[in-house]
């Protein structure tokens, strides 16, 4: 699982399908918000977020997306995505082609995919056709990306990282959500803002086996531009294998590329039983990809498990 974005002359995720037999006739909308909105309507679907050398898939019904600034609404049961519309560029609608199911794609400004989500037997094909019908909506043949708004200033971020007393994480979140992380990253580079600890990859991989073999429930949020999938469920397993890691959690995988994370840290937010310990993992372009932590009122006993694995990570 190579990290292809690494590749700056590669054609982008959306240049590609646009060359593919059968992609020419697909749709286009620059309308984020509307599309996001009606994610929820599909039914069981697969979502998919691509994050670097991140993966996340899961198997359920979408949430309602919640934007930057908004409360966390993550569970086992949903498909939950945070989003920046300001960092995704369009969406794609496309039929069966190639052996791939009526899909849904949100391609960040680059062109790349930070976010499919795959119609399954059990989803609601007429909503999805109605998509098509309630935004404003182009054949996309040769057609660019969308324009992307600009990013918040340095002030903004600077808010996101340090000022958010919000007792769940969420400043954690949106830094991450607003430029990548990258900001996030050089302050804990620095020793400025939130502190953190630098870990060595190898000791993730050990720790995060062992919080599955406890059965220990964490959050875990996969980090694309502009979109982060969460999730909170017990960890049913963990598997590493020459860099490449799988973490099983009910109906969700996680495929971690070690290969292609360079950074490793783990910091403190405030959460609801005080401050919480997140493990950030950044990749090759200090971008973060994936946070593994928990959120919302988990019993004591999960805070505190989580607190000990994670002083031993530091330690």
């Amino acid at each position: 699982m190579p990290d292809s974005t690494d590749d700056p002359i590669r054609p982008s995720d959306l240049e590609t399908l646009l060359a593919t037999p059968g992609f020419g006739d697909s749709a286009i909308s620059p309308d984020i918000d509307t599309i996001a909105a009606r994610l929820p309507s599909l039914a069981e679907v697969v979502g998919v977020t691509v994050a670097g050398p991140v993966i996340m898939n899961a198997v359920g019904v979408h949430g309602s997306p919640t934007p930057l600034g908004g409360p966390l609404a993550i569970g086992a049961e949903q498909i939950s995505l945070r989003l920046n519309p300001s960092r995704l560029s369009s969406a794609l609608q496309t039929d069966p082609a190639a052996l791939v199911p009526p899909t849904l794609r949100l391609f960040d400004s680059s062109g790349n995919t930070a976010h499919a989500t795959y119609l399954t037997e059990n989803s609601d094909r007429l909503a999805f056709e109605s998509l098509s019908l309630s935004t404003s909506v182009a054949a996309v043949h040769g057609s660019d990306p969308a324009p992307v708004p600009p990013l918040p200033g340095p002030e903004y971020i600077q808010a996101a990282l340090h000022d958010r007393h919000d007792g769940d994480q969420v400043g954690l979140f949106d830094s991450i959500l607003l430029d990548g992380g990258t900001s996030r990253l050089r302050l804990l580079a620095q020793g400025h803002g939130s502190r953190g600890i630098r870990v060595d990859p190898s000791r993730v991989i050990t720790s995060l086996e062992h919080a599955a073999l406890l059965g220990m429930t964490v959050t875990v949020a996969a980090a694309a531009p502009g979109c982060m999938q969460m999730r909170q469920d017990r960890l049913d397993g963990a598997r590493e294998h020459r860099g490449q890691m799988v973490l099983a959690s009910g109906t969700s995988r996680v495929m971690v590329n070690f290969n292609h994370v360079e950074q490793c840290w783990v910091t403190r937010s405030p959460g609801v039983w005080g401050p919480t310990a997140a493990i950030e993992f950044y990749d090759r372009r200090s971008r973060c990809c994936l946070v593994v932590t928990h959120t919302g009122p988990v019993p004591r006993a999960t805070a505190e498990a989580w607190d000990h694995l994670t002083c031993d990570l530091t330690s």
